[in-house]
C-alpha cells in the first residue's frame, strides 16, 4: 500500500463559525504539513426545473457577491507563508461540489467544520452527507478550534484484536510529516461486554508491541465515559478507520465512530476504506473493541 502523503489540504468554507473552524485546521495541518491549501466554495445551484418560491428573481449576481466577500475573509486571516489558492463551485448540494471539487484538485484531504458546540464535535446534514460519501479523508474540527494550534499528537483509533491494520500504519505516516508523536488508542464499553482495560497505557503489552508509541486502553461505562477517561491533548487529532460498508476508496461513518464523533474534543480524521489484500472477507477491522449499540 502506498503511504498517504499530505501535498494538499482542502476547506470546505462557507462563512459560518464551523466554516472558520475548517479554515482553523486547515490551517494548521497545511503549516504542519508544508502543504498547499485551497479554499472551496460551493454556491447552490437550483435545478432549472424547480420554480422558486415565492418568485424573488435572479439573485446569482447577489449570491456571487456575497461568495467573493466571504473567501476574501478568509484570505485574509491565511499566513501568507502558506500557499493558497480559492475556488468557487456551482453544484446541487455542498456535498456534491466538495465531492468534485477534492477530486479534480487531487486534495489529499478534506477538512469541514463539525458545528457549534461546547468543544465537541456535533455534525451537520452535509457533513453527514460527505461522511457517507468522500473519496478522501475528512477531517472534521470541533467548535472554537484555533488556527495557532501546533498539531502535536497523533493518535489512533484501533481495535484491541486487530493493533496492526490501515489506521495504524496511516498514523505513523501522517504522523512523520507532521512531525508529531504516534498514540494507540482502544475504547472498552463496558456496557457492551468487551472486558476489562485502563485509561492509561499498559507497559507489559506495550513491551510486546512492535508498534511505535503509546496505546491508550480508555475504558469506560459507557463509550462516551471511556472517551472522557482520555487526556486528550490540545494539539491531538483522531485518526479513525470506515465502516466496512464502505466503498473501496471511500469512507463511510460507522455507528461506533459517530459515538466517538459525538464526544470528542480533538479533531477526528475518517480514513477512506483500503481492504487488505490478505484479509477473507476483504474488511477492515473496526476501529473500536466493542460492538456499537
Amino acid at each position: 500500500m502506498v503511504e498517504p502523503t499530505i501535498h494538499r489540504v482542502a476547506v470546505g468554507f462557507g462563512g459560518d463559525e464551523r466554516s472558520h473552524d475548517a479554515l482553523a485546521l486547515g490551517i494548521a495541518l497545511a503549516r504542519s504539513a508544508g502543504a498547499r491549501l485551497d479554499l472551496i466554495l460551493v454556491i447552490r445551484q437550483d435545478s432549472a426545473f424547480k420554480q422558486e418560491y415565492p418568485p424573488v428573481g435572479s439573485v446569482v449576481g447577489i449570491i456571487a457577491e456575497q461568495a467573493q466577500q466571504w473567501i476574501a475573509e478568509a484570505e485574509a486571516v491565511i499566513p501568507a507563508e502558506i500557499r493558497h489558492h480559492s475556488h468557487i463551485r456551482p453544484a446541487g448540494s455542498v456535498a456534491e461540489g466538495l465531492v468534485a471539487a477534492v477530486q479534480e484538485l487531487d486534495s489529499d484531504v478534506l477538512v469541514t467544520g463539525s458545528g457549534i458546540g461546547f468543544g465537541r464535535i456535533m455534525t451537520h446534514p452535509a457533513v453527514t452527507a460527505l461522511l457517507h460519501s468522500s473519496p478522501v479523508p475528512v477531517a472534521l474540527a470541533p467548535s472554537g478550534y484555533r488556527a495557532n494550534t501546533q498539531i502535536t499528537d497523533v493518535m489512533a483509533a484501533v481495535s484491541a484484536a486487530h493493533p496492526d491494520h490501515q489506521v495504524t500504519r496511516s498514523s505513523e505516516s501522517w504522523a512523520r510529516q507532521l512531525g508529531a508523536a504516534v498514540t494507540r488508542v482502544t475504547f472498552e464499553d463496558k456496557e457492551s461486554g468487551s472486558g476489562a482495560g485502563s485509561a492509561d497505557a499498559d507497559p507489559a503489552l506495550d513491551s510486546e508491541s512492535s508498534q511505535p508509541g503509546k496505546h491508550i486502553y480508555a475504558t469506560g461505562r459507557s463509550l462516551r465515559h471511556a472517551v472522557g477517561t482520555v487526556d486528550w491533548p490540545q494539539g491531538g487529532i483522531l485518526l479513525i478507520g470506515s465502516s466496512p460498508l464502505a466503498r473501496r476508496r471511500h469512507i463511510f461513518l460507522g455507528m461506533t465512530a459517530a459515538r466517538v464523533l459525538s464526544h470528542l474534543p480533538i479533531p477526528m480524521i475518517l480514513l477512506p476504506r483500503e481492504p487488505e489484500p490478505s484479509a477473507p472477507d476483504n474488511r477492515e477491522p473496526d476501529p473500536s473493541a466493542s460492538p456499537a449499540r
